[in-house]
């Protein structure tokens, strides 16, 4: 499959000319990739400075992807044409068929036999295609100025909805979380998440796994491979079709057929996958995964200027599954009362007051960074406090280490305070605004790591 996210050549048929086109966006993004490009199209000679063919057999050179945008009625004569050429796989991007007709599901059915007496990989129909941070490779129709892309980094994602992928993509470059590969592969008529999953599996630049779904091809396998492949990387999925509702929306999107909700939840706890309510909710856990240890445990330390939002988090870890809020042990609570004021609240939540600089956050950390009663460290910040505000870079030197454990900060406010969280998510410090997400993700992430502990 490393063909499909790092070929060495590119047939694009439908390639364009006009701005606005898709075959014009798509051109555009392979161009950028900077990899050998042919553009298909009989009716141009020539499109963005390249030599343009009038069709596929009339390249003499090897090819190993064609990406397709063209009428759905013309793709399975251009599948089969490619084949014959002994092209590798096929990106289709067009959509019009089994998400919107019977005569689009035959289509379907004819490109599938194709793929399969010519053993041609099919990536789509109804799709954007795919992307590598890594290699720069990427087949999108969405402009690189209307649509950010991710750096390289830990995560791959896999979805069965374009939209979707789109928006994880800018949610992840705008909390700079690095990704490796991304696949959208809408109607599934060949390549699948069974596919993704064995190949996430083995990719080493793979660390993390993420899906969108709205079918299962084989819900019996993906939950094998995926209780194998949950031993050694985290799979988080956000299913959709739970209700008779999603699942005739789901019918209408992808042509997708949803399973029963409660089996799936199910078997995927057996599993190991974690499973999300929104994309809000993948984001988070995703965040926190890729730029902190996974925790060892659920006994909680929250540190704080601040203590309101503090309640309201021991409110929420209370009610969790997974989470305990940590007890300070009485050399600890000696300790911290030798280095820090004495109005300090020594307890958890460690309250250091409105009064406290960064460094008094590091003195506490510097006492309790190893201990063993606590294994999730999250930090609160008032950040337009004048201790803080006054010392911000006190902040980030806080922050330029490896902690043993992970660090979460959590804070919400205006401009200022948003800046402040960008920065310190390029730092790999994962920012939360509210003790619903944190709890939410934090909770998930735990009953993973247990999961993980008791099937090693």
């Amino acid at each position: 499959m490393d063909f499909i996210f790092s070929p060495r050549s590119v047939a694009v048929v439908g390639a364009s000319n006009k701005e606005g086109k898709i075959g014009y966006e798509i051109m555009k993004s392979l161009k950028e990739s900077k990899i050998k490009l042919y553009p298909v199209n009989p009716n141009e000679k020539e499109i963005m400075g390249l030599k343009s063919y009038p069709s596929i057999s009339s390249i003499y050179d090897p090819i190993d992807l064609m990406v397709i945008s063209l009428n759905a009625n013309q793709i399975p004569q251009i599948i089969e044409e490619g084949a014959e050429k002994g092209i590798r796989g096929a990106v289709i991007i067009s959509g019009g068929f089994g998400e919107v007709s019977e005569e689009g599901a035959m289509l379907e059915k004819k490109i599938k036999e194709i793929s399969r007496k010519h053993n041609i990989r099919i990536v789509g129909p109804n799709c954007i295609g795919v992307f590598s941070a890594i290699d720069g490779f990427d087949t999108f129709f969405q402009a690189r100025e209307a649509m950010k892309r991710p750096g390289p980094g830990p995560v791959s994602f896999m979805t069965q909805s374009g939209t979707y992928g789109v928006t994880l993509l800018e949610l992840m470059e705008e909390n700079s979380i690095g990704v490796s590969k991304f696949i959208s592969f809408g109607n599934k008529v060949d390549v699948n998440e069974i596919d993704m999953l064995k190949y996430f599996k083995d990719d080493k630049n793979t660390n993390i796994i993420s899906a969108y779904i709205e079918s299962f091809s084989d819900g019996r396998s993906f939950y094998y491979i995926a209780k194998d492949v949950s031993k050694i990387k985290p799979i988080v999925v956000l299913k959709a079709g739970r209700t008779v509702e999603g699942q005739m929306a789901a019918k209408s999107h992808t042509g997708a057929l949803a399973e029963n909700h409660i089996i799936f939840e199910g078997s995927m706890k057996q599993s190991g996958v974690i499973v999300v309510d929104d994309i809000e909710d993948m984001v988070d856990i995703i965040k926190i995964m890729a730029h902190q240890p996974i925790p060892e445990g659920g006994n909680v330390l929250l540190l704080t200027n601040g203590a309101g939002p503090c309640v309201v988090t021991a409110d929420a870890i209370g009610m969790s599954k997974n989470l305990k809020m940590a007890k300070l042990k009485p050399d600890q609570e000696s300790k911290l009362k030798n280095i820090l004021p004495e109005y300090s609240i020594i307890s958890n939540p460690l309250d250091l007051t409105g009064s406290a600089t960064p460094k008094w956050y590091q003195n506490a950390l510097e006492v309790l960074k190893d201990s063993d009663n606590i294994d999730i460290f999250v930090l609160y910040f008032v950040i337009p406090n004048a201790p803080i505000y006054r010392n911000i870079h006190e902040l980030f030197e806080l922050f330029d280490k490896n902690w043993r454990k992970p660090v979460i900060a959590v804070m919400a406010g205006g401009q200022y305070t948003n800046e402040i969280s960008k920065k310190l998510e390029k730092m790999r410090i994962p920012v939360l605004p509210t003790a619903r997400r944190l709890v939410n993700a934090l909770d998930k992430i735990v009953e993973y790591s247990r999961w993980k502990r008791n099937h090693n």
